[in-house]
């Protein structure tokens, strides 16, 4: 299992604890050689450290995000990190977006050639990326969507091309069991309200392909996202979620292949496993 390699492609430092901070761990923990790629440093987030100083510590915001990216993906066990190089374009219609150094605003050629360029030299047999959406909405999500989808399909008949690409999904029946299990602790999602349609969010466990047990390593998502002190305040909500509910409704982190296609009714849990008849990914 040592030559295995998995990739995620992320939008910004933190993106990668939440859906994929199981999935990189548990791979990592297995022997695997695991990369993320951050299309962007970060540098429009937020600054909630309060062991900075704002007005010192906003100009390089990019820099300390990028820090602690690498800190938060040592503790999942991220063998490599890796940066496109790309500016922050901000939240949707933000004045962010304008900056021509913005990621959302790159030239799409140029930007899925950086990202072959670390494929070849990483040779990941499985990717990770979000859906057309970016999961909800976001210019770099959608960007780095469009990015690996492009990077993954340019490389195909070359003899070490990923063999398989997955979107991170979240699972609106696995959101459902979330809320609950936290709601045993008193505790709520901060954004959810009284018309908040659970029948709207997430993707029906029907049309996910693949369910990956994490949970002996929801305890360390935590620790991982705590690492991010400019974008997480210590108060926030998800690191009060004590272990047990998570294990409870979050043990499990849901993706859906894109290729090769899957079968109807096809469900995996193990991202490497081999497709219909052939070979296992090695």
């Amino acid at each position: 299992m040592a030559n295995r390699c998995l990739m995620a492609v992320h939008a910004h430092p933190d993106d990668e604890v939440f859906s994929t901070g199981g999935i990189l761990a548990k791979s990592a923990q297995q022997g695997d050689r695991v990369v993320v790629v951050y299309c962007t440093n970060g540098e429009a987030g937020e600054m909630h450290d309060e062991d900075l100083v704002a007005d010192e510590a906003i100009p390089r915001l990019g820099e300390i995000r990028m820090e602690e990216a690498r800190k938060a993906c040592a503790l999942l066990g991220v063998t490599d990190v890796m940066f496109l190089g790309y500016r922050d374009s901000g939240m949707k219609d933000t004045e962010e977006n304008t900056h021509p150094a913005a990621f959302a605003n790159a030239a799409l050629d140029e930007a899925t050639e950086r990202l072959i360029g670390i494929i070849r030299t990483t040779q990941p047999q499985v990717m990770i990326a979000y859906d057309e959406e970016g999961g909800y909405g976001h210019p770099d999500h959608i960007m780095a969507h469009r990015i690996a989808v492009e990077a993954f399909q340019k490389l195909q008949g070359e003899p070490d091309a990923p063999r398989k690409l997955y979107y991170s999904a979240r699972s609106r029946e696995g959101f459902r069991r979330y809320v609950e299990a936290i709601k045993e602790h008193g505790l709520t999602v901060p954004w959810i309200d009284g018309d908040f349609n659970f029948d709207e969010y997430g993707v029906p466990d029907a049309e996910i392909t693949a369910h990956i047990d994490v949970e002996p390593f929801v305890g360390l998502k935590k620790q991982a996202l705590a690492v991010h002190r400019t974008q997480i305040r210590p108060d926030f909500f998800y690191l009060q979620i004590p272990d047990e509910a998570l294990a409870a409704g979050s043990g499990v982190e849901y993706f859906v292949r894109v290729l090769p296609p899957p079968m109807a009714g096809e469900r995996e849990t193990d991202l490497f496993a081999p497709v219909a008849t052939s070979e296992a990914l090695a």
